[in-house]
């Protein structure tokens, strides 16, 4: 009898069924909500990023200054060493100074490919959390979108028409 009273509405929208526009304002002020923490948390990884993205940057310029100055400078009295020390060809001795040249170089190069590297990690942070926020929308759609009646048989969203 209690569900005979409930469906006999007279043309009105029962009471104890949710209001859409009430869910959707809700839904509304939420997605908005986590719009503004994404911000957030995107805006303190690029600081962070930002942070990392300066010590790698200095890396950089020093690591090309000293591979181009080991080459042009340092490189030459090396060679000169081995020629005049070791009786090594002039060739041979500027041959082994470029390659301890490069190697440093690179080596200071490598640290700030590492340093780019970590930097920019920081932002799978904002990434990931913007996915399960996106995640989360769509799922609070799809639940809005079912209506009270199917849910209470338990029949979920519609069968797929394919």
């Amino acid at each position: 009898m209690d569900s005979e009273a409930k469906m006999n509405t007279n043309g009105r929208i029962p009471t104890d069924e949710p209001n859409v526009v009430t869910s959707f304002s809700g839904l509304a002020h939420d997605v908005i909500e986590m719009a503004e923490l994404q911000a957030q948390l995107l805006s303190l990884d690029v600081n962070s990023t930002g942070r990392n993205a300066r010590g790698a940057f200095v890396l950089t310029v020093v690591g090309a200054s000293f591979l181009l100055s080991s080459i042009s400078v340092g490189l030459f009295a090396v060679a000169q060493f081995l020629v005049e020390n070791l009786g090594w060809s002039q060739s041979a001795g500027d041959f082994v100074a470029a390659l301890i040249g490069i190697a440093a170089g690179g080596a200071v190069l490598a640290g700030a490919w590492y340093r780019w590297q970590s930097g920019l990690s920081s932002l799978t942070r904002s990434r990931d959390e913007l996915s399960r926020n996106i995640a989360w929308v769509k799922s609070s759609l799809r639940r809005q979108a079912v209506p009270p009646h199917v849910a209470e048989r338990g029949g979920g969203a519609p069968p797929n028409p394919r």
